[in-house]
């Protein structure tokens, strides 16, 4: 039985939450390209604040509500996979985990991202004074990246167990069609989550060109030279 169980504004998140963050770490590796890495930061963040909201006022199984959290559920889940599997039609105990993970320290990248340029006086919001040192935040930014990436490493290796004891399910796919091979209540979206993800992916798609186009951010050698020349312009003043 086919039940329709990730519909297309979650899959959307999804796929481009996943295109966002890899083309993030990726751009982070060249100094010079510290304005578009950014701008896909900002991007990566409106996508963070309309899963939570959608965590709230999705449909039933993308809703926080509906992830089966707590170490007896995980427990009863890593022992006896199969049969936890028609329990949990949505997320599993292990992926709601991950999931959550995911969406917490990814926020904290991007909070990091936004105060580490305001530390350096750039970026839309280069009036907030951080409080803590470059090098803190610095820190922060690449301990969040690392986990991440562990937790991405996790979900990876639990689409990897689920496909080799519970194929038949289609969970894999489902992230492409919204479909499982399983029993179970079938979603379908109001016209207020309608109009709640068209506003939350819009706004994603369009920050990105939005901060490239009008956020001036240059290279920290560029940005530390122009302040030794202010500071020289300074002194023989």
């Amino acid at each position: 039985m086919k039940t329709y169980i990730w519909s297309l504004p979650t899959r959307l998140f999804h796929w481009l939450f996943v295109i966002a963050m890899v083309a993030a770490y990726l751009l982070s590796e060249e100094e010079e390209l510290i304005n578009i890495h950014s701008s896909v930061g900002y991007m990566v963040g409106i996508l963070i604040m309309f899963r939570i909201i959608w965590g709230f006022a999705g449909p039933k199984y993308s809703r926080f509500s509906d992830f089966p959290i707590g170490i007896k559920r995980i427990k009863e889940f890593v022992t006896d996979i199969k049969s936890s599997k028609s329990h949990s039609p949505g997320h599993n105990p292990m992926a709601s985990f991950v999931m959550l993970g995911i969406i917490f320290f990814s926020l904290m990248i991007v909070i990091s991202g936004i105060l580490l340029l305001a530390s350096e006086g750039q970026g839309f919001f280069a009036f907030i004074k951080p409080g803590v040192s470059e090098d803190t935040l610095k820190v922060l930014h690449e301990i969040a990246v690392n986990i991440v990436i562990a937790l991405v490493i996790l979900h990876l290796a639990g689409n990897l167990v689920d496909y080799i004891f519970n194929k038949k399910a289609g969970t894999l796919l489902s992230m492409f069609t919204g479909y499982k091979n399983i029993d179970a209540e079938s979603i379908r979206l109001t016209t207020f989550q309608k109009v709640i993800a068209g506003i939350g992916i819009i706004a994603a798609l369009a920050a990105f060109p939005y901060s490239v186009l009008n956020q001036k951010i240059s290279a920290k050698s560029e940005n530390t030279e122009q302040k030794e020349q202010k500071n020289i312009e300074a002194d023989e003043d």
